[in-house]
């Protein structure tokens, strides 16, 4: 009986042959016989070449999806998991090449819904991906395998796996924080504060150019200080945005904090109390109506009855006829979230102008002015090229101490300007979390998640139009007695800078849109651009651009 003959006489019995002793096509390898000195050696190669192919199978796997298996007998998983892939990232690369970057990312972000669809299949695709890694490795490996073998190319699957599921995890971290910030963010049409008279205005979500129909949009931006330690809420920072939808040309007007006798419109329950002006002295400023609302809502609550925030709509029916143009949209931010913000951006680069304290009390001379009692500061901020903490920025932005309330609004533009200056694509993507976190805690907007898209094709319009700043300061406005008749006009000639073809033909010139709750606003005339008040620079602060104040 020959050693291949079974004891039996039956079928030969054969030897176990390593997994890899066979060629591609299916033909027994050569190898040297048992007695054949070199066999161990022969057989300890062909392992190791089996090893590194399952090391370099596996990382293909890693590279792409499904492309590992395919060199394997599991082929029939690995092609419809490399198509599938290969696929998704040329349409996302054309859809990339198409929009842009930027306009790519402002789209995705103004769709929350999508956004969690797409963390639902990113989960899903992560966990078939991490599955197709495991498989290929225990597919591609050889079976004879020392110890050391084995657990070598277990950690190295394990590693590739991680490189799958940490860029999972940091991407669903980011949706989960920017869903929950735009929940937290934007309150809706529900919150929006009623405004009788005033159109509603809004894009339509469904057309191919949701602004069409809609020439302007006035949003106020209202920065809030709700401190422990004051009564209320004060709105030290009063801005409105006016927007051309075309050609997302943006001016800002900015409304002092200390402007007196500010008119009240008449459907305004501040009308039943204080009648058609807040006037009581310099108590009775600009940024207390918010104040007030809320104390009059307190005594009488039925005077604001089905309004979700009486602060905030005093706040805007005042301002709108103050300038005689509907406000559409409200952003309100807290200050002392202001701080959390610019730290959570990695602090803001600033060229300071002038020397400021953090901290500080101070004194009443006999002439009535105001100076700082030395050594009661914490520190300055000192003139020149300054990278500032959120502290230090929100100190440069509010300090009053050693200034007046206009250097301190044209250092609130200027930091906000520096803030949005120095946003780039690898600060969002290394700090999102941490940024959305803030604003999510600090940022209210009464845009509804439905009109979020149609926001992001606004905002790019905004990038490609010129930013204009027209403050109303002392050197243009008396804040103690304010001419709004004049205020509304600076306004309206800031919006209408050329004369219209109607100007031209001797017809009516006023196209400014004026709420029923507001004032009547003084329209422009024929040749208008032609009456206005001679100014200087020196007397007045004129409409500029924002840069130019920095």
């Amino acid at each position: 009986m020959t050693h291949d003959d079974t004891p039996d006489g039956g079928a030969p019995h054969r030897r176990n042959r390593p997994a890899d002793d066979t060629t591609p096509h299916g033909r027994r390898r050569e190898l040297p016989s048992s007695n054949h000195p070199t066999r161990a050696a022969a057989l300890a190669a062909q392992t190791n070449r089996g090893v590194g192919r399952a090391y370099g199978l596996t990382a293909l796997g890693t590279l792409l999806p499904g492309a590992g298996l395919i060199a394997t007998r599991r082929r029939m998983i690995g092609i419809p998991l490399l198509v599938l892939a290969v696929g998704s990232g040329l349409v996302a690369l054309v859809y990339l090449i198409r929009n842009g970057a930027f306009r790519s990312a402002l789209d995705l972000a103004a769709r929350p819904d999508l956004l969690r669809t797409l963390a639902i299949v990113l989960a899903v695709g992560a966990v078939i991906w991490i599955g197709s890694v495991i498989l290929t490795a225990l597919t591609a490996r050889p079976r004879r395998m020392t110890g050391g073998q084995r657990a070598g190319l277990a950690v190295f699957t394990g590693i590739m796996c991680l490189l799958i599921a940490g860029p999972t995890a940091l991407g669903l971290r980011y949706i989960d924080a920017h869903n929950t910030a735009v929940d937290t963010i934007f309150t809706g049409a529900d919150e929006r504060p009623h405004q009788a008279g005033v159109p509603s205005v809004g894009p339509a979500v469904d057309e191919p150019d949701p602004w069409a129909e809609v020439p302007r949009v006035n949003v106020l931006l209202l920065g809030s200080d709700a401190a422990d330690t004051r009564e209320g809420t004060r709105t030290d920072s009063m801005m409105v945005a006016s927007i051309d939808t075309v050609t997302g040309d943006t001016v800002l007007f900015g409304i002092p904090r200390n402007l007196q006798n500010v008119p009240i419109p008449t459907n305004s329950p501040l009308h039943k109390r204080y009648g058609g002006s807040y006037d009581c002295g310099n108590e009775c400023l600009m940024n207390g109506i918010w104040t007030a609302a809320m104390d009059l809502h307190a005594e009488n609550p039925g005077w604001f009855a089905g309004d979700p925030n009486p602060g905030q709509t005093a706040t805007r029916q005042v301002i709108s006829t103050i300038i005689g143009q509907p406000i559409h949209y409200t952003v309100i931010i807290d200050l002392d979230g202001f701080e959390a913000l610019v730290d959570a951006m990695g602090g803001v680069d600033i060229n300071v102008q002038e020397r400021v304290p953090i901290g500080g009390r101070t004194y009443t001379d006999a002439g009535g002015g105001i100076h700082l009692i030395e050594g009661s500061e914490r520190g300055w901020i000192e003139v020149g090229p300054q990278h500032l903490t959120g502290d230090e920025a929100l100190w440069y932005s509010r300090s009053r101490v050693t200034s007046d309330d206009f250097s301190r609004m044209r250092r609130q533009r200027c930091v906000v300007g520096a803030l949005i200056d120095q946003v780039n694509p690898m600060t969002l993507l290394q700090r999102y979390p941490a940024i959305v976190s803030v604003a999510g805690d600090n940022i209210t907007v009464d845009i509804d998640q439905s009109e979020l898209p149609a926001w992001a094709d606004l905002v790019e319009r905004v990038q490609g139009g010129t930013m204009q700043s027209l403050p109303f300061t002392a050197k243009n406005t008396n804040t103690a007695d304010p001419d709004f008749t004049a205020i509304r006009r600076e306004v309206y000639l800031a919006l209408h800078p050329e004369p219209t073809p109607s100007v031209e033909a001797g017809g009516n010139t006023s196209t400014a849109t004026t709420p029923d709750d507001a004032a009547p606003t003084t329209e422009a005339p024929t040749g208008a651009t032609t009456d206005a008040p001679e100014t200087t620079t020196e007397e007045t602060d004129e409409l500029a651009d924002l840069g130019t104040v920095c």
